[in-house]
């Protein structure tokens, strides 16, 4: 596979009959990093990579010292909730062919990094791909605000601002779409637009859309592929969870609770952090690279350079 050796290149990936794209940043220092570095593969928040802030996030600067990475575009992003074709869990085979192309340019390891929603992918595909007989370059997880449970995360937070229409009103619309009682014709899938559900005014920043079925994958009560606390006790390979205290959104309980979880359940590498800052990590992306890098440099190879290099 043929890929552009330059910082920030948009790329194209077959998916199934269609193609998914991506911001690959190629380190420029060294040619044989490949043979002995991981790359990172980036899962995007909600917003997706080219509505984010990506150059101002960790894989938009691993590249200054040393690290490669792909920052996705999955089903779920820009659009995607909005117009039904956003299903949580028909993203990993999505991620694959991610990993499927990275392999392409020679990398022998890949580490998962998630933000938010991101993070629950990144920990439910570690968590699917977790035999090393078959996935033995699944190196890593690091996982940035993430919710113990996507669905309770969103039931908290619109029950906190009062949305219209309420969590259960949307679970009975939603119901009858994805899961119909007996007698029950299935009904149509639609577009709904939730107003107070990031704030208690009704600006459209503070308004959530979906469909209801992509709502139902994602943030309904029987999502269980968002459940983060369900599989991060699956994941065998290293995981790095990073808090933000003032995270507007994730509670410091759900952090603790995940990394209890993964070393209870036997993972011998989990590490903890915390910073202070909201749930973007706004004024904290250098300390949140010096984290970052230092965990990748522990565990995977050669010293790079010092993480001060990341500065923006």
């Amino acid at each position: 596979m043929e890929v552009e050796r330059c910082s920030g290149t948009i790329i194209s990936i077959p998916f199934d009959h269609h193609h998914t794209s991506g911001l690959y940043y190629h380190a420029p220092d060294h040619e044989d990093h490949v043979e002995y570095r991981p790359a990172i593969l980036r899962l995007h928040g909600i917003l997706g990579n080219f509505l984010e802030e990506a150059r101002e996030s960790p894989p938009g600067d691993l590249g200054r010292v040393g690290y490669s990475s792909l920052i996705l575009n999955t089903l779920l992003a820009n659009l995607g909730l909005f117009y039904g074709f956003g299903i949580f869990d028909d993203a990993m085979s999505q991620i694959d062919a991610a990993c499927d192309f990275l392999r392409g340019v020679g990398f022998k390891k890949i580490v998962i990094l998630g933000h938010g929603m991101g993070s629950c992918m990144a920990v439910r595909y570690a968590a699917l791909r977790s035999d090393p007989s078959k996935y033995h370059d699944i190196a890593g997880v690091i996982a940035l605000a993430t919710p113990y449970s996507m669905p309770e995360t969103v039931r908290r937070r619109w029950e906190r601002f009062g949305s219209e229409p309420s969590y259960d009103e949307v679970y009975g619309r939603a119901r009858c779409v994805s899961r119909p009682g007996p007698g029950e014709e299935p009904a149509g899938d639609r577009t709904i637009v939730v107003k107070r559900a990031h704030g208690d005014s009704l600006r459209p920043e503070h308004t959530d859309i979906y469909t209801l079925k992509t709502w139902w994958a994602l943030a309904g009560p029987e999502a269980e592929g968002a459940m983060t606390y369900r599989h991060i006790g699956e994941v065998r390979v290293p995981v790095l969870l990073i808090h933000a205290l003032r995270d507007e959104f994730i509670e410091q309980r759900e952090f603790e609770d995940l990394g209890r979880i993964a070393r209870a359940a036997g993972n011998g590498d989990v590490t903890l952090h915390c910073l202070d800052t909201v749930h973007t990590f706004e004024g904290k992306y250098r300390e949140l690279g010096e984290i970052v890098v230092r965990w990748l440099n522990d565990r995977f190879g050669r010293p790079g350079p010092e993480p001060p290099g990341m500065q923006r």
